[in-house]
């Protein structure tokens, strides 16, 4: 009795539709649902050769393309509240500028250089000079104020001279923050600092090298790369300008992969360019006694203009603008697709599954009857003994 009890449980639960546990949806289901509906959540694409694969290929993110890499002189200029001092000479027989003593006591003209106190720049932009008068300085390079006095004191000094030095600047600085051991105000030196340059000075990185993301805003606009491609292409350490502001940004990058791999979870990339292959080799593979090879899938939003180059001209989703579902399908019984994967690179925040055979659901289905029918044939055991002993 218990025993047919047991094989009516399981044949309800087979009739009534009961769910068999499920990590997640069959590659069936998933090919359903790409093409069942008007609009689909999702566009499936099979990826199948190499040059799909340069098709569905991002563009590097680059700060020497977005901003250029930079003069080697950074144009660096005076400006209001700047702190400068200037010293002065003429050649002999000036006197402008005071008398040397000789041997003998006498006064004589031997020339002279005077050394002006540091001034702070005035909100008119202008700075003082003996026997010219004010100067505009803001806004000119220190050069340009060299040649302003020295015009100034022509027919007034002989052959003058004048040397203009920025002792302190508020302007010619670029802000660094962020995951920095010390944020701070960087000065910029005439030779041309360079992104690197301004991290080392606010003490260097205080998340890991592999984590840290750097945003350059310049102006309206902002541009990031990974540290480390700004380590491995010294082209990406390009110079700065003043007021730019560097924020070093502590941005793990991880993927996910769920479904019948060896590991499920979140898996930290290891590289800065890092393929399918590579990816699902670093969860351990598929499980052999699980997974479909037919059914790997990647699931990814793309830019509308990398979706058009993937999917049909007349896919619904293109209409709506913006960045695009898509997901990619790799059938590992295909030699062609397994040779893709070596060059699809997978980003940041992408989501592999892997689906279940469909044999896994007959496994089950037996794991499931042989559990009902074991105890029940165990309690019949226990009706029988205890019949015996009576």
């Amino acid at each position: 009795m218990p025993l047919k009890f047991g094989l009516l449980c399981v044949l309800a639960c087979v009739l009534t539709g009961c769910a068999l546990p499920e990590a997640g949806p069959k590659a069936s289901r998933i090919l359903e649902e790409a093409a069942a509906r008007t609009v689909p959540p999702f566009a499936l694409v099979d990826v199948i050769s190499t040059a799909m694969v340069r098709s569905a290929a991002r563009p590097d993110a680059s700060l020497a393309a977005y901003f250029g890499e930079g003069a080697r002189d950074p144009g660096l200029k005076i400006a209001v509240g700047d702190v400068v001092s200037v010293s002065l000479w003429e050649a002999p027989p000036g006197s402008l500028f005071g008398m040397a003593a000789s041997a003998s006591g006498q006064q004589q003209a031997t020339g002279s250089s005077v050394t002006i106190p540091p001034q702070t720049i005035n909100s008119d932009g202008t700075i003082s000079i003996p026997y010219v008068g004010r100067i505009n300085a803001a806004g000119r390079t220190p050069a340009s104020v060299e040649r302003a006095v020295i015009s100034g004191l022509t027919g007034k000094a002989v052959q003058p001279q004048a040397l203009v030095t920025v002792q302190q600047s508020a302007s010619n600085t670029v802000t660094v923050t962020g995951e920095v051991a010390g944020g701070a105000r960087v000065a910029l030196s005439p030779a041309g600092d360079r992104v690197l340059d301004a991290i080392a000075a606010a003490g260097g990185l205080r998340a890991s090298v592999n984590d840290s993301v750097v945003y350059l805003t310049r102006g309206r606009r902002t541009m990031h790369l990974p540290f480390t491609a700004i380590v491995q292409n010294p082209r990406e350490n390009i110079r700065l300008r003043p007021e730019d502001v560097v924020t070093v940004v502590r941005e793990p990058t991880t993927y996910t992969i769920l479904g019948a791999s060896a590991q499920n979870g979140e898996v930290p990339f290891s590289v800065q360019h890092l393929t399918m292959a590579n990816a699902v080799a670093r969860a351990g593979g598929l499980q052999d006694s699980r997974a479909d090879a037919s059914g790997v899938f990647l699931f990814r939003y793309e830019p509308l203009d990398i979706a058009r180059r993937m999917v049909a001209p007349n896919n619904p989703l293109l209409r709506r603008g913006g960045p695009i579902p898509i997901v990619y399908r790799f059938n590992l019984k295909n030699g062609s697709t397994l040779l893709a994967m070596q060059s699809f690179e997978v980003q940041p925040r992408d989501i592999i599954y892997i689906s279940n055979a469909s044999s896994i659901d007959i496994q089950k289905f037996m794991g499931l009857f042989q559990g009902v029918t074991g105890t029940a044939l165990s309690a019949a055991s226990v009706g029988i003994s205890a019949s015996t002993a009576n």
